[in-house]
C-alpha cells in the first residue's frame, strides 16, 4: 500500500483526479531532532517524523533546538535549522529540460546541497530568502535571515560551502559569490553602505552540528575500497 501511495504523485503529478487532490511528492525526512512540524498547503499541520513524505507546498517548521533533514527526489537535501520555517515551493523531477525546484526560506536557515536537478538544469534551481533570490552552479550553500540581537548582524546571508552562488535583491542589486564568501543584506543600512555586500569572514552562526557531518556523507561520492 506504501508503495502504491509513493506512485501516485508520480502518475497523477498533483493534480485533482476524481475529486480528490494528490500532492506532489519533493522527498523524504532521513533525520529530525527535538520538536519540528510539517504543514500542508491547506494548512494542515502534522509532526514531523524520520520517514515521513514531503510534498509540494509544504513547510517545515522547526523550533529551538531542532532541525530537520530532507532528502529530495533527485538527491539534492534540505537541512532546516534550528526555529526555522522553509517552504517547498516547486517540485518536479522527471528527467526533462523542465524539472525545477524552488525553495522559499520564510525565517530561520537552512543549508541546501544540490542534486541531480542541479548539475542538468542550474537555472532551474532557485532560493527565494526575504527579499533576495539565489541562484546556484554545483553547490553546498547556507541562507539565513537572522533577526536582531545575534552575534552578527541582523539580514540576509548566503554563504558558500562549495561551488558558486548569484545573490540579487528585489531592487536590482547582485552579487556573484565563490566558495568561503557570503552574500549579506543587511536589514539597517548604515550611512553610505550598499544594500548587498560580500563578506569573507565566515558568519557567525554557521556551526557545524550531526546532522553537517551526515549531509557530507550524503552528496560525497563512495569510493571502493581498493583491496
Amino acid at each position: 500500500m506504501r508503495a502504491f501511495k509513493k506512485f501516485l504523485p508520480l502518475l497523477f503529478g498533483g493534480v485533482s483526479f476524481f475529486g480528490f487532490a494528490i500532492a506532489a511528492e519533493v522527498g523524504e525526512v532521513v533525520r529530525s531532532s527535538g520538536t519540528a512540524a510539517i504543514i500542508a498547503a491547506d494548512g494542515k499541520t502534522r509532526s514531523l517524523n524520520r520517514g515521513d513524505t514531503v510534498n509540494v507546498g509544504d513547510t517545515i517548521s522547526t523550533q529551538p533546538s531542532s532541525q530537520a533533514m530532507i532528502r529530495l527526489l533527485d538527491k539534492s537535501t534540505l537541512l532546516v535549522r534550528e526555529s526555522s520555517k522553509v517552504v517547498l515551493k516547486d517540485f518536479k523531477f522527471a528527467k526533462t529540460p523542465d524539472d525545477r525546484i524552488q525553495t522559499n526560506v520564510v525565517s530561520g536557515a537552512v543549508r541546501a546541497v544540490s542534486g541531480a536537478i542541479a548539475k542538468a538544469n542550474p537555472s532551474n534551481v532557485n532560493y527565494a530568502v526575504g527579499t533576495a533570490t539565489v541562484g546556484i552552479r554545483g553547490t553546498d550553500i547556507e541562507l539565513a535571515i537572522i533577526p536582531e540581537g545575534r552575534l552578527d548582524r541582523a539580514g540576509i546571508y548566503n554563504y558558500v560551502y562549495s561551488g558558486e552562488t548569484q545573490m540579487t535583491l528585489a531592487s536590482g542589486e547582485s552579487v556573484n559569490l565563490e566558495k568561503e564568501t557570503a552574500g549579506f543584506s543587511p536589514t539597517t543600512r548604515k550611512e553610505g553602505e550598499p544594500r548587498l555586500m560580500i563578506l569573507r569572514d565566515r558568519p557567525a552562526f554557521i556551526q557545524s552540528t550531526g546532522f553537517d557531518a551526515l549531509i557530507q556523507q550524503l552528496s560525497t561520492p563512495r569510493i571502493p575500497a581498493i583491496r
